[in-house]
């Protein structure tokens, strides 16, 4: 039995909107202002595509706000994605990962992963990446290269996201020689 076995840790990201949509935004609560005027103007017929377009963007926005949940217990993390509308949340399970089949975790661009990098392009098995980071210029993006399992067994897997300095420390714990650039 590991040391780690008894990890349990949950760190939630909320990844940041794109500004092309806050601008698909602005641009369908524009239509709404634009149909409403034109139904109050020339008739009823003209409300519908307002309360339309209305409904499309408030859909659209659930849809847009994404925030990931990583949950690590034991040597596996998980991966959840969670989108959907305030009152209705849809959580999927978009990625499992076991640690003890880490290769390298550096923070990006980090010379440090030059060699996973190339290891992981080599091969007859195609790469399988997942960015399940917040975007977030003000933190740090860490990079892991991973043996895949499951679905994924045997292939290369890169994944991107942004664990804080505690899920960092105990992913150091499980894989201690393979985890670098951190201070």
């Amino acid at each position: 039995m590991a040391d780690y076995d008894g990890f349990s840790y949950v760190q939630s990201v909320r990844r940041k909107i794109p500004g092309y949509v806050r601008v698909i935004q602005w641009l369908l609560y524009l239509s709404v202002f634009v149909f409403t005027v034109a139904g109050a103007l020339w008739g009823f017929f003209w409300l519908i595509p307002a309360l339309g377009t209305l409904f499309g963007s408030w859909y659209f926005m659930g849809a847009a706000r994404v925030t990931y949940q990583y949950r690590l217990e034991g040597a596996r993390l998980t991966v959840d994605r969670i989108s959907g509308l305030r009152s209705r949340p849809r959580t999927v399970t978009f990625g499992q990962f076991d640690l003890t089949e880490l290769i390298a975790m550096a923070p990006e661009g980090s010379g440090q992963l030059a060699q996973a990098e190339a290891a992981s392009t080599a091969g007859p098995a195609r790469r399988i990446t997942y960015d399940v980071s917040a975007h977030d210029p003000d933190n740090i993006c860490s990079v892991m290269y991973l043996t895949g399992v499951g679905q994924e067994e045997g292939r290369p897997v890169k994944v991107f996201f942004q664990p804080d300095p505690e899920l960092r420390e105990y992913i150091r714990r499980i894989a201690p020689e393979r985890v670098m650039g951190y201070q």
